[in-house]
């Protein structure tokens, strides 16, 4: 777990509902954006959410692998994160969430996103780094 991001995370919580307040995330690839999102500085090579490459070998369920690059030219470092899905609302959390719905987000489905979310930053891991 890279604390730094945790640390951040926790600082922008209220950026993350207002987003999660918007509009509902249409995938896990979305909610991982976000959080990028909120965990990133101005930094060169820090965390870079416009470079989230997806890995999916999954069919109706599996898990997903995000692979963030750094941001910079050609950058050296990079985060993954594993993300396991369902094929249904029983058995994703994202899908359980969302319930099918087509209306604005509800303050108790903000509510909800928010463990997925810090879910998901905790789970970030340096490529090359120390395993926890």
């Amino acid at each position: 777990m890279e604390q730094v991001f945790v640390d951040r995370f926790m600082g922008n919580k209220s950026q993350l509902e207002s987003a999660f307040k918007a509009a509902h995330p249409d995938n896990y690839r979305a909610v991982v954006k976000a959080v990028c999102q909120v965990i990133t500085s101005d930094d060169y090579g820090d965390i870079d959410p416009e470079r989230i490459h997806e890995i999916d070998d999954g069919d109706y369920q599996g898990t997903l692998v995000y692979v963030i690059a750094a941001t910079g030219y050609q950058p050296d470092d990079y985060w993954y994160v594993r993300v396991g899905y369902g094929s249904c609302s029983g058995c994703d959390t994202l899908e359980a969430i969302k319930e099918y719905s087509d209306e604005p987000p509800t303050d108790d489905q903000v509510a909800q996103y928010m463990p997925l979310a810090l879910h998901i930053v905790q789970g970030l891991r340096k490529m090359g780094g120390e395993e926890a």
